[in-house]
């Protein structure tokens, strides 16, 4: 390979070969480098070769009292040539820099390539959250009832998700969906879903029958994949309609972990824990739905396992801790006490899962 060889007798003003050079693996650089301690102490030229990242020959003049080169950039690829030198000597520097810098150049376009690949990744995930963000449901508030929601994703995307809605006069309908497994497969699963939800909670208005048709899109999405892809194909969630008319709660808990609703005047607690297995992991899974009337003046809160769950080595399960605290702060608005339950969850330990709330007050 024929190089185009560049003497520097004046390094600094001629930096800027190094920004022209278009073909690196075209170039090579020869450097003059004089031992005497004055000379390569100096500042400018070791911050040169120091920035530069393409091969470089520093050369210098033999002498009876030649001492070894001191030590020299460690952040780029060199030899060093006493001169005179021998032509076979000078033949195999010169060879062995013309090697790496093929494998420099080699690595830095792969370096570029994937950089671009991660620029572009980075900007879709930062309009896939900017939409799931945009997907969220508006707070509700009036004299029957009052909600808010909190997300707060582990990465750049959500695989978990929470709607409310109102579905008739004085009857509301709310989902909280926690996939099993983390990747983009998540995020991907949640989108199908969230598609769905509106209205699918608006034309059923029935928890049973809206697990049984979750269960069916989540058999029509994995149908023709293998068995081993599709282990993480499934999800725990919440489904409830409260009819504040009424004052009935009707729900499906299909293993996610346990609402709480709490009754401040008779301080009545109830752990809302029934219903079914996770959706998408049997094909005709038995269903159980729970009724119960309510109180004025009840709290409730629906979370994801983010909350509850902590990471290794401890993995401890806060699920008693998250009660106490929502019953200990049933004063506080809506707001405040996702808040509240949020600062807790950050000062127990790392967070390396989706958290997700919903309280509401019953009116």
């Amino acid at each position: 390979m024929n190089k185009k060889v560049t003497f520097l007798e004046n390094p600094i003003k001629q930096m800027h070969l190094f920004q022209e050079s278009t073909d690196l693996l075209q170039s090579l650089f020869i450097l003059p480098l004089h031992l005497s301690e004055d000379s390569w102490q100096q500042t400018e030229l070791f911050t040169l070769a120091e920035s530069l990242e393409i091969p470089i020959l520093f050369i210098y003049k033999r002498s009876k009292e030649m001492k070894s080169p001191p030590s020299l950039p460690k952040r780029t690829f060199y030899h060093t040539l006493p001169i005179p030198a021998d032509p076979v000597e000078v033949k195999i520097k010169l060879t062995s820099l013309q090697n790496i810098s093929m494998h420099l150049f080699s690595f830095k376009m792969k370096g570029q390539e994937l950089e671009k690949i991660n620029q572009k990744s980075e900007s879709s995930f930062r309009i896939a959250k900017k939409f799931q963000h945009l997907c969220m449901p508006v707070p509700i508030r009036n004299n029957q009832i009052e909600i808010n929601g909190l997300s707060q994703p582990s990465t750049e995307i959500s695989g978990d998700l929470f709607y409310w809605t109102e579905v008739s006069d004085g009857k509301y309908a709310f989902i909280m969906i926690d996939m099993c497994g983390k990747g983009i497969h998540t995020a991907l699963i949640h989108m199908s879903i969230r598609t769905l939800i509106p209205e699918l909670l608006k034309r059923v208005s029935d928890p049973i029958i809206i697990t049984k048709e979750l269960n069916n899109h989540m058999k029509g999405l994995v149908q023709g994949m293998h068995k081993e892809d599709t282990i993480n194909a499934c999800f725990s969630a919440f489904i409830a309609y409260v009819n504040t008319k009424d004052r009935l709660i009707e729900y499906v808990n299909c293993g996610h972990p346990p609402a709480i609703t709490h009754a401040p005047h008779t301080n009545l607690i109830l752990k809302l824990s029934e219903g079914a297995a996770h959706i998408g992991l049997i094909p005709d899974m038995p269903i159980k739905k729970i009724v119960f009337h309510y109180d004025p003046g009840n709290r409730f809160i629906i979370y994801s396992d983010g909350l509850s769950k902590t990471p290794n080595p401890s993995a401890a399960d806060r699920t008693e801790g998250i009660e106490k605290e929502f019953i200990e702060n049933a004063h506080l608005s809506t707001h405040e006490l996702l808040q509240q339950l949020l600062l807790s969850r950050m000062r127990h330990s790392e967070i390396d899962d989706d958290i997700n709330i919903i309280v509401g007050t019953l009116f």
